[in-house]
């Protein structure tokens, strides 16, 4: 019985990942974003890193949608939460970045969602931004997520715009 019970949840977890909506995600400009640079370290393996994070926060989100629906993103500009600033010390200079209230993180992207049959559902352009974000609050110190206030931005437009929605 024990064995049956638990082979049933593994199956029914499966089948509601299985049915999960999709998102497709798509990088445009790169180079010509107002911020996606690293205080350190290689700026191409930086900028992957934090297309890679954003990519499967979409697709996290995603898998929220019915799964006949496939949401298509393609991101044209980042501005990362702060500000990459250069800082002198003995022998040379490194940068870091530095975040204040008044470096809000913001992100343009155009959008489509779509059914199976590819129907558009609901299309636009996006210019997110979290202007609220709090810094100095505790779970701002106690995060490991480099892109916690850029996540947080992203799933207030998903759930606002594709989910809390209302079909038309």
């Amino acid at each position: 019985m024990r064995v049956q019970g638990l082979l049933g949840t593994a199956l029914l977890a499966f089948s509601v990942t299985a049915l999960a909506g999709t998102a497709e995600v798509s990088w445009k400009d790169v180079d010509s974003y107002t911020d996606i640079r690293p205080a350190s370290g290689l700026k191409d393996r930086y900028q992957q890193k934090v297309m890679d994070q954003l990519t499967e926060h979409f697709q996290g989100l995603a898998a929220k949608l019915p799964d006949d629906q496939k949401l298509e993103v393609t991101v044209t500009n980042v501005d990362l939460t702060g500000r990459v600033e250069p800082t002198f010390g003995r022998s040379s200079s490194n940068y870091v970045r530095i975040v204040r209230e008044i470096d809000f993180p913001s992100m343009e992207f155009n959008y489509r969602l779509v059914n199976n049959a590819g129907d558009v559902l609901k299309e636009g352009q996006a210019n997110v931004q979290n202007m609220s974000f709090n810094y100095d609050s505790l779970a701002s110190r106690v995060r490991r997520n480099d892109l916690y206030f850029e996540e947080q931005m992203i799933t207030r437009w998903f759930e606002k715009t594709l989910i809390s929605q209302p079909d038309e």
